[in-house]
């Protein structure tokens, strides 16, 4: 299903102040760094802020997003010119170019279909050179994220980049499957200072830790870590992050 993060410019303006927070920024800077990558692919690079700030430390950063409503605002920010842009897939980055892909963002939730996923995880393996590594976080699925995603739980007011405020909140529609591995579709919205109200339907996948390994293990890549959060505390049953470090086999 596609989002109306991606095709409506409304919704894009706000994408960077709703996904403010160094988190997961910091975590795979600091990993570009201990894998020796020079080049470094973001997949699914949305705005563009965290190939912009390899570039800026001096990676060869490569940032690739079949949105083109998204690239427009990563070409056009502060030292956009930096980073190479790629308006397409997985597909579309040249073979054995990369030391590291990152999908930072929850960005593998989106590819629902296992057929999708391994075509994707197939075309980072064929991206990267020889020993390059993967890295990825998805959620871990038994903890309850339905009656977590409502909009008691997640509304929140931000202020807008173009002045005033937004607001902004996620709902369940729809979750098929198991606890420990399941399809969930959410309705984001947003009510902007104009009093225009913007509706964004995603359907995600939560795999389990043993589908991810499975699914990794096929495409040729080697789990070499898997952390449970931002910290590199290990995997337990609390934790709300699987991590991902592999390397291509």
């Amino acid at each position: 299903m596609s989002s109306l993060w991606t095709e409506d410019p409304r919704a894009v303006a706000t994408y960077d102040t709703e996904c403010a927070g160094r988190h997961d920024h910091d975590f795979y800077l600091a990993l570009a760094a201990e894998v020796r990558a020079r080049t470094v692919v973001d997949l699914g690079c949305g705005t563009g802020v965290f190939a912009v700030d390899l570039a800026r430390r001096g990676f060869q950063a490569v940032g690739v997003d079949p949105a083109a409503a998204m690239l427009d605002v990563a070409r056009t920010r502060e030292d956009g010119d930096l980073p190479t842009w790629i308006h397409g897939t997985a597909a579309d980055i040249p073979s054995g170019s990369a030391d590291l892909v990152v999908m930072m963002g929850h960005v593998a939730q989106y590819f629902v279909e296992d057929q999708a996923w391994a075509t994707t995880l197939a075309q980072v393996h064929r991206a990267l050179a020889d020993g390059g590594h993967l890295a990825f976080e998805s959620r871990q699925p038994d903890r309850d994220w339905p009656a977590r995603w409502t909009r008691e739980h997640t509304e929140i007011t931000h202020e807008h980049p173009d002045g005033g405020v937004f607001t902004a909140w996620g709902e369940i529609v729809e979750v098929v499957g198991t606890p420990s591995s399941f399809v969930e579709t959410h309705v984001g919205h947003t009510d902007l200072p104009d009093g225009t109200h913007l509706e964004h339907a995603e359907t995600l996948r939560f795999r389990s830790e043993d589908e991810i390994r499975t699914s990794l293990h096929e495409a040729g890549f080697a789990v070499e870590n898997l952390w449970g959060d931002w910290d590199r505390s290990p995997v337990t049953a609390t934790s709300d992050e699987l991590i991902v470090l592999a390397r291509r086999r």
